[in-house]
């Protein structure tokens, strides 16, 4: 009896079907490798507009959707926090006025939160609005999100008690440059730098600040390294000026443009000129002074903002924000 073989397509046509398998295969393969290079294309081109935005309209943009939260993640994007362009429409609250948000306490804190989740701690550089009443709360949680940080500057007004300053800067141990303003104390900050803050630099107080004598001692026995300081448009006194002048061995530049000099050595108030400072302080000290000669200083170059949008307080940010030393400089300074 003869047998009866099934036709079977697959034996007969092995060989074809196995290539048009393959070529199948290669084929959603070649469409997988194109639709990823479409996706990293757009996450690169994504992150080049990222980068021309502020803090402020990257966070908003990393609530479209997920491949516009992945790109406002990418670490270039954080390296520095820039707040000193922190917009108005996000609170509500007007410009060029200290303490502007003061208020809008609870949204600002949400902003932080959100900003520091997608920096994922590698913010280097950190520069706070001019106009933001910091609370305790916020200035423990900044840095506790930013712990890779060298660079900070402050806000103009604050609520930061001694142990909250003493709490912050043990978190920012790798701080090189600061800059100082009245809402915190700067002894107090002094103090803690020489406990925990063992590479600065840089360090500027700015206006609204006192450098004193006691600031000049903390100075000299906490920041040994320091290279460059600035109190220009700050009162001080001739024993607090000599006194870093002396002591910090590796100080190179000391920025006193407009800066109130007194001698407390005479009774009352008398000011001392930089002609003065020549006749008293060794030659080697007062080539280290960068002071304003004949209308040189950006102050006198740039004159006082008059705007009136820009009161009442603009002007103040001018200075806090401006410096003849330019790695100390983070406001765009006007042509």
């Amino acid at each position: 009896m003869a047998s009866h073989v099934l036709y079977n397509p697959t034996t007969v046509f092995s060989p074809y079907t196995r290539g048009k398998r393959q070529e199948m295969k290669k084929m959603k393969s070649s469409a997988g490798n194109v639709r990823n290079t479409n996706n990293d294309l757009m996450h690169e081109i994504l992150v080049k507009i990222f980068l021309c935005l502020n803090v402020v309209d990257v966070a908003v943009a990393s609530l479209v959707c997920k491949s516009w939260n992945k790109a406002s993640r990418e670490p270039s994007l954080w390296n520095k926090i820039d707040l000193s362009t922190l917009g108005s429409y996000c609170f509500r609250k007007p410009l060029n006025k200290i303490e502007a948000y003061r208020h809008s306490s609870l949204k600002m804190t949400q902003f932080l939160k959100h900003v520091l989740d997608l920096s994922n701690g590698s913010t280097t550089c950190l520069i706070f609005n001019f106009y933001v009443y910091l609370t305790n709360e916020q200035f423990i949680l900044v840095a506790q999100g930013t712990p890779k940080l060298k660079r900070v500057v402050l806000p103009e007004t604050g609520d930061f008690s001694r142990g909250v300053v003493e709490t912050v800067m043990s978190l920012w141990s790798c701080l090189e440059s600061i800059t100082i303003t009245s809402g915190v104390s700067g002894y107090y900050t002094l103090l803690a730098i020489g406990k925990y803050c063992n590479n600065i630099t840089e360090m500027k107080f700015s206006q609204g600040c006192y450098f004193e004598e006691k600031h000049a001692v903390a100075m000299a026995k906490h920041t040994p390294k320091l290279k460059i300081l600035s109190i220009r448009t700050v009162a001080t006194s001739v024993k607090a000026l000599f006194c870093v002048l002396r002591f910090l061995e590796h100080l190179e530049k000391v920025n006193i443009c407009h800066s109130l000099i007194m001698d407390t050595a005479y009774p009352g108030t008398v000011f001392v000129d930089i002609r003065e400072l020549r006749r008293r302080f060794p030659a080697s000290s007062v080539e280290k002074l960068l002071y304003c000669e004949r209308g040189s200083c950006l102050r006198c170059i740039n004159g006082r903002d008059t705007t009136p949008s820009r009161q009442p307080d603009g002007p103040y940010e001018d200075i806090w924000g401006e410096d003849e030393i330019t790695s100390l400089a983070h406001l765009p300074q006007p042509s």
